[in-house]
């Protein structure tokens, strides 16, 4: 992490002191292109990649999965305490699943990567650089 901010605090001054040079565009864009290339370097972004992988290619874990939100559907649309215990024993087996725990460690770790770098950024240049507009990510 601290490499990322070392590069992108050094990226940032760099436009900031560049602003009024007629190449402003092009170094953006080269710096937009380093700043990308850092974070697909940084290891948060890869144990991301490589859990979402290992989660795609365990046929159980993509079962249990599957299950989970089959039970889910089926409680929607009519209460039963049986699926609901059968819901929450799925649950339990989810939350013990190593590949799933994983998976969710890693993308809370990206997301926090990407929430420093925001901050970084938007203290950089004055105003949010991302901000969230709601929705299913938000």
């Amino acid at each position: 992490m601290e490499e990322i901010e070392k590069i992108m605090k050094k990226k940032m001054e760099n436009m900031v002191k560049g602003q009024n040079d007629a190449r402003t565009h092009a170094d953006v864009k080269t710096k937009t292109r380093e700043f990308a290339l850092a974070i697909l370097e940084c290891d948060e972004y890869k144990n991301f990649l490589k859990s979402s992988r290992d989660l795609e290619n365990d046929r159980e874990t993509g079962k249990l999965l599957e299950d989970f939100q089959q039970k889910q559907m089926e409680l929607r649309y009519r209460f039963d305490p049986r699926l609901m215990d059968e819901l929450r024993g799925l649950q339990m087996k989810i939350n013990q699943n190593i590949l799933i725990r994983n998976y969710v460690r890693s993308q809370q770790d990206l997301i926090g990567l990407l929430g420093r770098t925001n901050t970084v950024i938007s203290a950089r240049i004055g105003s949010q650089f991302a901000f969230s507009q709601g929705g299913c990510c938000g």
